[in-house]
């Protein structure tokens, strides 16, 4: 039989992974440390968190908690709720809009660098592979789309 301390440890361990995890993703979409981290702490987080409750998860102090969590509010990523006598802060979960935020970002870069090799002989090798990966990204547009399209005609 499982007790509660060692279910309750279990759950500590599998939300510390989650945490993990979701501070590498933001980390690899080029959030710093501070900001990956706190968004982190909030999206695992069953309910609003206090500023001092961040802080005390995270070991950072006060004024970097508030900097960090000002920062993560501009981006739109956490909403600032009040409530008796105190700010909450709460996670926006959406990655899906972060996804295709950044695979827009990267049609840009490569539309651009596509435009700029254009006619350049030495790096027609480059170009082909700039095309292909616009290819690539056009087909995910698509598939989108597609699927899109699929969910409203089911609604």
């Amino acid at each position: 039989m499982i007790d509660l301390k060692t279910k309750s440890a279990e759950h500590e361990k599998t939300v510390d992974r989650a945490i993990r995890r979701v501070k590498a993703m933001m980390m690899n979409w080029g959030f710093g440390e501070g900001c990956s981290f706190i968004y982190a702490v909030l999206i695992t987080s069953r309910e609003p968190l206090s500023a001092e409750e961040i802080g005390e998860r995270t070991n950072y102090a006060y004024s970097s908690t508030i900097n960090y969590l000002n920062t993560l509010i501009r981006m739109g990523l956490v909403e600032r709720v009040r409530s008796i006598r105190k700010n909450l802060y709460v996670a926006n979960v959406n990655f899906v809009e972060r996804i295709k935020a950044e695979r827009e970002k990267v049609k840009g870069y490569l539309n651009q660098l596509g435009a700029e090799l254009e006619g350049i002989k030495d790096l027609e090798h480059l170009r082909e592979k700039v095309e292909r990966a616009i290819a690539y990204l056009k087909g995910v547009d698509r598939a989108e789309d597609k699927d899109t399209d699929n969910e409203v005609m089911e609604d």
